[in-house]
């Protein structure tokens, strides 16, 4: 633990020895950039106050020939081209001076010649300030040395326009203002508002963008640690009031670190001892005393997948092992309540198939005894017989001496029975047929009276409805694991809402409105589920006026009856 305030130490240590560096770095590069701007400033005003005249008389009359359209007075002419001579001579760091009147003609130290007047203004009014002093360029002049030129217009215009007075600056004059050694890498540059370069130790960059000048919510040259490329770079500004333009000192920033590089490998260093340290110490620590919480985690998954036979040994009497003895209290009471559940969902089954039982059998027995003895006293007795005869065998199969499952074959052969009791008692209303598509299935297992209640609901709301003969049948096929009933009458046939609500009530989907609603086919959905799971059961089709399908799916059990 003692080397957590250590690593911080260090850490605080290095930043604070960093974050004072880079004071004393941006202190000393604002110091000079400053300067540098200042140098700029006085210069530019010393330009200015260069181009500053009153009425001159010389240049007044001049003025008056260029109006009259008479430029050719050698007299005036060549004594303001000795005045223009004799400046520059003061300033030898000016390029050249020069007048340019509204007429293209430009009179300079070096000779007369003409200029595009509308492209000079065009430029002119675009970077005027509010004293009308203009800084334009930088570009190459007729000499192809790269010059910016400061203009001013003559206080005394013309009919005809505007007389500017200008004077063009070598570039060099500005690298000796920012020639200041800044490290191997670093340099400064002049760029304006925009960003464009104005001045840059490398020519190639004069005239280009910045690629330290930002467009974003922040707009301009941001002081501090900067990004060209790949490389990183310190940066430190200083505007120029009287140009307009931005002094930049840039500093590379690997340098600036060099002397910083021993401190961090050191702390680098450091840190990683610690760290490894503290790994192994936090895995040895993690190992003694989360290893019982993993075991009891991982036996509770497991109990939470199904598997109750869990059980943890705790060790000690810490708070840990007081949970493992709780752990083990609640897997044997959640194994004692399954195992009542169990029990009690197999008796709710018994329970609901007798229900089922008796409710089919005492009025059935009574209406086929009466049919019976009707028959017997119209002497029919052979129909008697076999009346008899499949009430015996209907009631032997409902037994099915006790087993829950029947062969799918026993089934049949009880709802065949069943059929023609029925039959008989409506006088021949209806005929069917039971149709076993696979005859593999006849030997397998299903729960009994689940067919029964099917065929009853057809026969009751479906064909004796209609008031018509009609057609029940029964189909029985192999689907995969699953075996498919269909119990099909062409009666009456259901409405379509009362459909939706019958299939939303064996789904589960809306509650029921009194125990006895839709009675047989819930009994037999609910069993087929709890036997085989929710995606088993009944399901309804109907269309009105033409039939009821009921369609069950179950899935088939081998061997032997189940209990």
């Amino acid at each position: 633990m003692a080397l957590l305030p250590f690593s911080i130490m260090t850490l605080f240590s290095y930043n604070t020895y960093f974050r004072g560096l880079m004071y004393r770095v941006s202190e000393y590069s604002q110091e000079v950039v400053s300067r540098m701007a200042r140098e700029l400033d006085e210069y530019f005003l010393d330009i200015e106050a260069l181009l500053t005249k009153e009425q001159d008389f010389y240049l007044d009359q001049l003025i008056k020939l260029v109006e009259g359209n008479d430029f050719n007075n050698r007299k005036y002419v060549f004594r303001i081209w000795e005045d223009l001579s004799n400046l520059q001579r003061v300033k030898p760091d000016v390029e050249e001076l020069s007048i340019i009147f509204p007429n293209g003609n430009r009179l300079s130290s070096y000779g007369l010649y003409t200029v595009d007047y509308e492209a000079f203004l065009a430029d002119y009014h675009r970077l005027a300030r509010e004293n009308g002093v203009a800084i334009l360029g930088p570009y190459a002049n007729f000499l192809n040395r790269i010059v910016v030129t400061m203009v001013k217009p003559y206080p005394a215009p013309t009919a005809q326009g505007e007389i500017y007075l200008s004077a063009e600056i070598d570039l060099a004059r500005l690298a000796s203002i920012t020639d200041v050694k800044l490290g191997e890498n670093g340099y400064m540059f002049v760029a304006d508002d925009t960003g464009r370069i104005i001045y840059h130790p490398d020519g190639e960059q004069i005239g280009t963008l910045s690629p330290f000048f930002q467009n974003g919510v922040t707009q301009g040259f941001v002081d501090g640690f900067n990004g060209a490329g790949s490389d990183r770079y310190f940066l430190t500004t200083a505007r120029s009031p009287i140009t307009g333009w931005t002094v930049v000192s840039v500093a590379d920033a690997d340098e600036l670190g060099a002397e910083l590089r021993p401190i961090q490998r050191i702390t680098y260093l450091v840190i990683a001892i610690i760290l490894v340290a503290v790994v192994l110490l936090a895995g040895y620590l993690s190992h003694a005393l989360s290893r019982p919480i993993k075991e009891l985690q991982d036996l509770t998954n497991r109990a939470a997948n199904n598997d109750l036979s869990v059980h943890i040994e705790p060790s000690g009497n810490d708070e840990i092992a007081q949970l493992g003895h709780s752990f083990n209290k609640m897997i044997r009471r959640i194994q004692d309540l399954m195992a009542e559940n169990v029990k009690e969902q197999e008796l709710l089954r018994k329970l609901e198939l007798e229900s089922l039982d008796n409710q089919i059998k005492p009025h059935f027995i009574y209406n086929t005894l009466d049919l019976i003895i009707g028959q017997l006293e119209s002497n029919k007795t052979e129909e008697a017989a076999y009346l008899i005869e499949a009430l015996g065998n209907f009631f032997r199969l409902s037994l099915s001496k006790g087993s829950e499952t029947v062969p799918i074959a026993s089934e049949v052969e009880h709802v065949r029975n069943y059929l023609f009791i029925q039959q008989l008692r409506h006088g021949g209303e209806y005929r069917y047929e039971i149709v076993i598509e696979d005859e593999e299935i006849l030997s397998k297992y299903i729960p009994r009276l689940l067919l029964q209640p099917l065929v009853e609901n057809a026969i009751y709301h479906g064909i004796l409805r209609a008031g018509r003969e009609g057609t029940i049948t029964i189909r029985g096929r192999q689907e995969g694991d699953n075996v498919i009933f269909e119990v099909v009458d062409d009666g009456i046939g259901i409405e379509p809402s009362k459909l939706q609500d019958i299939n939303e009530v064996l789904r589960g989907i809306r509650p029921l409105n009194n125990e006895r609603e839709y009675f047989g086919l819930r009994n037999v959905n609910k069993r087929a589920q709890l036997r085989f799971g929710p995606e088993y059961g009944v399901v309804l089709e109907s269309t009105l006026g033409e039939g009821t399908k009921a369609i069950l799916t179950i899935k088939a059990l081998e061997g032997e009856p189940h209990v």
